[in-house]
């Protein structure tokens, strides 16, 4: 394996072990919010800190296993044909 290649599967796993962790953060949070009836603006703020979290968490993830999968980058190019 190359230097560049190590480096890469490196921070490809941190990049997901920080998204498997903003994601069980921010549904602790939410969670918490809950079960505790957190009221007004700092349980809408909690609320929605553990979205916001979740959903940050979520995009990691994804842009961690596109990055990682590689591949062809167009999978569908349209006809190369003139209409008839």
């Amino acid at each position: 394996m190359s230097d560049s290649t190590d480096r890469t599967s490196v921070v490809l796993g941190r990049v997901s072990i920080a998204a498997i962790t903003l994601v069980i953060a921010g549904l602790v949070l939410f969670l918490l919010g809950i079960v505790l009836d957190w009221g007004g603006f700092v349980g809408g703020l909690g609320l929605g800190a553990g979205v916001a979290l979740g959903l940050v968490g979520a995009y990691l993830w994804g842009y961690g296993n596109g990055i990682r999968r590689g591949g062809v980058r167009a999978s569908w190019l349209p006809s190369q044909e003139t209409g008839r």
